[in-house]
């Protein structure tokens, strides 16, 4: 198997052009097979411009175009099958089920919120939902 390169990054937001491009193509030279991007500000609107950018395998997990915001992302040269994708936690908990050469894997992709009443019910609401992915 072909090892897997992971990367996660605080985007600080992305919904402007200028910045989303900037951040695409510092990931592009990293050569990563899968991304995770926090705070990408994100909305649905936004998805074709990602895809046309990217690729089509980008996965969103929307907030708002202010704050959070997660989405993750395979490497051009990567063709994950995808199992299963839910949004646990809106714009901050993407879990994705995928294939990749034969092997399942559960990748989540994780954006707690900093204030602390908010960060124990996501904790809570996180603890939850991993609770219930099968771990075979």
């Amino acid at each position: 198997m072909t090892p897997l390169t992971i990367a996660t990054l605080n985007t600080w937001g992305c919904r402007m052009a200028l910045r989303r491009s900037q951040v695409l193509s510092f990931l592009r030279e990293g050569g990563y097979s899968v991304i995770f991007l926090q705070e990408t500000h994100t909305d649905p609107t936004a998805e074709d411009s990602w895809w046309l950018e990217w690729g089509d395998r980008v996965y969103f997990s929307h907030s708002t175009i202010r704050q959070a915001g997660v989405a993750t992302l395979f490497s051009p040269d990567l063709w994950p099958e995808v199992l299963g994708l839910a949004e646990a936690v809106l714009g901050r908990l993407l879990p994705l089920r995928v294939r990749i050469e034969g092997l399942v894997v559960n990748l989540v992709n994780v954006y707690a919120p900093t204030s602390g009443p908010e960060r124990l019910q996501f904790y809570q609401q996180a603890s939850t939902f991993l609770g219930t992915i099968d771990p075979h």
